[in-house]
């Protein structure tokens, strides 16, 4: 019984963890695959936009993100697929590799090549 009660308050207790790192991080917008292989989004962390992407295993060595701004041109940039701990991927910080056009609707994508990796994700960027 008293095994039971201390594996329960540890699963709270790695849930309550949790949820306490998934809180840092805002989820703007992202995308999964059905198969959950391949997920990418937007994120707010302190304040900063971040362009994440992560794989399930090592697909491809590369990837490209676009990002369109309403009304501007579009800016492709290529980064290298890295391990992030059990998976692939990478973080992308916006303002050090993109453009701000101010608030704004943008539209960002993530391909292997020129080849899309699933839907444009579109969401609009408030005024400070």
């Amino acid at each position: 019984m008293r095994l039971a009660a201390l594996a329960a308050i540890s699963a709270l207790a790695l849930v309550a963890l949790g949820s306490a790192s998934a809180q840092r991080d805002l989820r703007i917008k992202s995308y999964c695959s059905t198969s959950g292989d391949v997920c990418y989004g937007v994120f707010q962390k302190a304040g900063s936009y971040q362009l994440k992407l992560t794989l399930a295993a090592k697909y491809f060595a590369r990837y490209r993100i676009c990002i369109v701004p309403l009304g501007q041109t579009k800016t492709c940039k290529s980064f290298p697929v890295k391990k992030t701990g059990a998976q692939w991927g990478g973080t992308v910080n916006w303002r050090r590799n993109f453009p701000v056009r101010g608030p704004r609707r943008y539209k960002v994508s993530w391909l292997r090549g020129t080849h899309r990796l699933g839907p444009v994700l579109a969401f609009n960027l408030p005024a400070p």
